[in-house]
């Protein structure tokens, strides 16, 4: 007898069959992929690190049919990919399920604070956004190591953070220009698990870990949100001077400038309700 192929599966080889032959994911990497977002039911996906656009498309596929969209993040630079990304997702048939973004900054993290700055209100609290993220970019402990940080305040309770490339080091890879600023440790060490190790599984707002094949670091976002808000322990007049100032940080922010001036530390406290 002969067993009819569910949808997912069809979606599934259907787009295995379009990214065949493109780098860097492996078939099997992007089944496990697709297969974990269609288990959690993710809808809202970032991608840090788009390359040619492969594991884009196997995550839009998985989420395309509960009307979900994935965001994938590169640098401008780096543009020139040959297959371009927005050509392996035409023909994936799933451009219009990804959001293609290239920064102009000097890495994704600027870009990460500025999601953050707009989701948080003004007792600081970071509203998320997502329920899943892959982060595949540089590989470099300064620049991922705040990135995993911006990250989990964009990560809804529940969601769940991928880290590729544990055991990638410098001496091992291709290199690139930042290579000559690195000491010998920076250069040995594989920054990722330093990353996985010391940030994502020392964070408290993670409680579920999972290290796959040496190359997979897989955390979950506990459950529980948790919220902090603004107090003011001091004189009317002083709430306002500091309402006053934070609001010209701020102005001072869009139009680039440093506000060097901080409000005293018996103004503003910041404690859990």
């Amino acid at each position: 007898m002969q067993v009819a192929v569910s949808a997912t599966d069809d979606e599934f080889a259907r787009v295995a069959k379009a990214v065949s032959g493109i780098p860097y994911m492996s078939l099997a990497q992007g089944r496990r992929l697709f297969e974990h977002l269609q288990a959690t039911g993710a809808q809202d996906v970032l991608e840090i690190g788009t390359a040619h656009g492969v594991s884009a498309a196997y995550m839009a596929a998985a989420v395309a049919a509960r009307a979900g969209r994935v965001t994938t993040i590169d640098h401008i630079a780096l543009a020139h990919r040959n297959p371009s990304p927005e050509h392996v997702l035409a023909r994936a048939g799933l451009s219009d399920t990804v959001t293609l973004v290239r920064v102009p900054d000097s890495s994704y993290t600027w870009w990460l604070k500025d999601r953050v700055a707009e989701r948080s209100d003004r007792h600081g609290n970071c509203h998320p956004v997502y329920d899943f993220c892959y982060l595949d970019g540089a590989h470099n402990w300064t620049i991922d190591g705040l990135s995993v940080i911006l990250i989990e305040k964009l990560l809804r309770p529940g969601g769940w953070l991928l880290l590729d490339d544990l055991h990638w080091t410098y001496a091992l890879g291709e290199g690139g220009s930042e290579q000559t600023s690195l000491s010998p440790a920076e250069r040995r060490v594989p920054h990722m698990y330093a990353v996985f190790e010391l940030l994502v599984c020392q964070h408290p707002n993670f409680s579920e870990f999972i290290e796959e094949d040496a190359k997979w670091g897989w955390a979950r976002k506990c459950s529980t949100e948790r919220r902090y808000t603004i107090r003011m322990s001091s004189s009317w007049q002083a709430q306002i001077a500091s309402g006053a100032l934070r609001m010209a940080r701020r102005a001072a922010a869009d139009v680039g400038l440093r506000l060097k001036s901080r409000p005293d530390a018996d103004v503003v406290a910041r404690a859990r309700p």
